[in-house]
């Protein structure tokens, strides 16, 4: 194996998570945890029992750049509803802390079961919902910090960021649709950072031997990935106001089947 090679598979998770990311609000998780969990597989660089702490990690990490890169094409076209932000950003911090701590007292063999389960949940809960009209519902402001608690625990555990919870959330709660990507970016970046931060730390012994890591974080694919990925962000995020939104419901519902299907086999 070669480091271009190497490169290849970063480049490719990259963009292909950026798209995500910026389209749908994704946050790019969903691409990036399987196409490590495979890269590291592949090439043998991390110890098996931490293929899936380092590739939640490093999932979480990309998803601060590209959380940041969507961010600032949505706000140049002011779509941030910050209020709603504001209801959800403390629960999902504290979450994120108690999911990604939580995560490094799982074998890798259990978090491939719960993240393959998690995204079939989604993507049928998604495909049942898909052409079923959503009334704004009111919530309290503690339903909406138990709620982003738990949201921004399961994110950190599984290294998601947040989006495939928090847009269904968001539509049920009568968020317009093309303000639920920034929101869901913005909750991304809040869960990424404080997981990321988590992750490094009680890392830093299990991979204290292995080269190119900084607790739990893989660099090479960090950086590898999260380049190209906030590099086409944007060009997701226009794609939120360009495609109809039918088929970007439609490409996420996909994206979700073949990504569980990848992590049993």
């Amino acid at each position: 194996m070669t480091i271009l090679f190497y490169e290849l598979i970063f480049i490719s998770i990259g963009l292909f998570a950026g798209l995500m990311a910026g389209a749908l609000g994704l946050g790019g998780g969903i691409v990036v945890v399987p196409g490590l969990v495979f890269f590291f597989q592949l090439t043998g660089v991390i110890p098996e029992e931490f293929i899936m702490h380092v590739a939640i990690a490093s999932s979480l990490a990309v998803i601060l750049f590209t959380s940041l890169a969507s961010l600032n094409s949505h706000r140049r076209r002011g779509e941030i509803l910050w209020p709603i932000f504001y209801k959800l950003a403390p629960g999902l911090a504290l979450g994120a802390l108690v999911g990604a701590l939580s995560s490094t007292f799982i074998p890798t063999s259990v978090l491939k079961i719960i993240f393959t389960i998690f995204l079939i949940v989604v993507a049928l809960k998604m495909s049942l919902d898909l052409h079923r009209e959503h009334e704004s519902h009111v919530l309290p402001s503690w339903l909406y910090a138990l709620i982003s608690f738990v949201f921004g625990g399961i994110a950190a555990l599984l290294g998601v960021g947040g989006g495939v919870l928090i847009i269904p959330f968001l539509t049920y709660v009568g968020i317009p649709i093309r303000q639920i990507a920034p929101l869901s970016n913005l909750g991304g970046l809040i869960i990424a950072f404080v997981g990321m931060c988590s992750l490094i730390i009680s890392g830093i012994y299990d991979m204290s031997h292995v080269n190119y890591t900084l607790g739990y974080l893989y660099l090479p694919a960090v950086l590898g990935i999260a380049i190209p990925s906030s590099l086409i962000a944007p060009l997701g995020a226009k794609l939120n106001y360009i495609l109809p939104m039918h088929y970007l419901k439609y490409g996420f519902i996909v994206i979700l089947i073949l990504t569980a299907i990848k992590m049993l086999f």
